[in-house]
């Protein structure tokens, strides 16, 4: 009896970091603004299909003519696929427009909400669910 009890105290010491460190490996969203939404185009650089997000690296052209290199996530693999996404459903060349949620800090990055191809056919991000949030309210004032 004493082995077994052991053996269960072993494993419990062995696995109790795996939640935390699980826990860790994923971060907010919260670095996007969700009451904004911006539409860019541009020509795909590359596509990341890579856990746990996945991003199309998109070459913008500016009103100056230079390139600016925007880096979009667009979910995880699975989350895509489930929103009818495949693999290859973007590639490098693709001419494409997408309207996204930006980052906060004003940085060329963004979540997808909707990836237009130049024929008209779309695909969703994991962004379209969420809808034009609006900036949370100040708190009411305390009375006295």
């Amino acid at each position: 009896m004493r082995f077994a009890h052991w053996r269960l105290s072993a494993a419990v010491l062995c696995l109790a970091p795996l939640p935390a460190a699980v826990a860790t490996a994923h971060h907010s969203t919260a670095e996007f603004d969700y009451s904004k939404q911006l539409t860019i185009a541009g020509k795909v650089k590359e596509v990341q299909w890579t856990n746990p997000h996945s991003y199309i690296q998109l070459l913008v052209t500016g009103d100056d003519g230079k390139q600016l290199e925007w880096s979009v996530e667009i979910g995880s693999p699975s989350l895509n696929i489930n929103l009818g996404w495949r693999k290859n459903s973007v590639v490098a060349g693709d001419e494409v427009t997408m309207l996204l949620s930006p980052a906060r800090n004003g940085n060329p990055y963004g979540t997808l909400r909707v990836l237009t191809f130049a024929d008209g056919r779309e695909l969703k991000g994991v962004a379209a669910q969420f809808g034009n949030r609006p900036a949370p309210a100040a708190a009411p004032a305390q009375s006295q």
